[in-house]
């Protein structure tokens, strides 16, 4: 989470980040909260819709602007707040695999067997960049600087090419940046 957003901030305007990373850490167990609501409700590709409803609801909480169905994917969405220049897009993922169904433990442990699991994390991913999109309304906001900031809700991207469909949608018209991450294990 603080890498996503350290790297939007040096983006944005070289803010100082200490406010916002101070913002990030009092809200952490709320967001781990989230990313554990999700690893417990894995969802496939173009079925995320407990997961992209718990994103769209925490970002229509904070302010945002929500569009849905884009590029025809019922799971997939943008979440924008601001106005004017620079628009800046962060992404999010919530799939899920299928066989990779997983407890919360070191181990190989199954919740369901053969079941769907977060076995590339994106119930971090997905979670921490709507803190950083977050992040950075608050940011914009207290600073009173002019901007966009768009949450991209892309679904099945685990070999299902949500991001594509919603580009032929023209989603990303506009954007000046997008930023993405994804969890790694070094």
């Amino acid at each position: 989470m603080v890498a996503a957003t350290s790297a939007l901030l040096s983006l944005l305007w070289a803010a100082d980040p200490a406010p916002i990373l101070r913002q990030l850490d009092a809200r952490a167990e709320h967001y781990g909260k989230l990313s554990r609501q999700i690893w417990e409700q894995p969802e496939l590709g173009y079925l995320e819709t407990k997961s992209a409803a718990l994103h769209i609801e925490e970002l229509r909480r904070a302010g945002f602007q929500i569009e849905t169905n884009i590029g025809g994917a019922p799971t997939a969405f943008t979440a924008t707040w601001g106005s004017g220049k620079p628009v800046i897009g962060i992404m999010g993922e919530f799939d899920a695999l299928p066989g990779l169904s997983q407890d919360a433990v070191p181990d190989r442990k199954p919740v369901v067997e053969n079941g769907a699991g977060h076995g590339c994390g994106h119930n971090l991913l997905g979670v921490a960049s709507v803190a950083a999109a977050i992040s950075a309304k608050g940011y914009l906001e207290s600073s009173k600087r002019p901007g966009t900031i768009r949450y991209y809700g892309t679904p099945a991207e685990e070999g299902g090419a949500g991001k594509v469909y919603m580009a032929h949608a023209g989603a990303f018209a506009g954007v000046d940046a997008v930023l993405a991450w994804h969890p790694w294990n070094n």
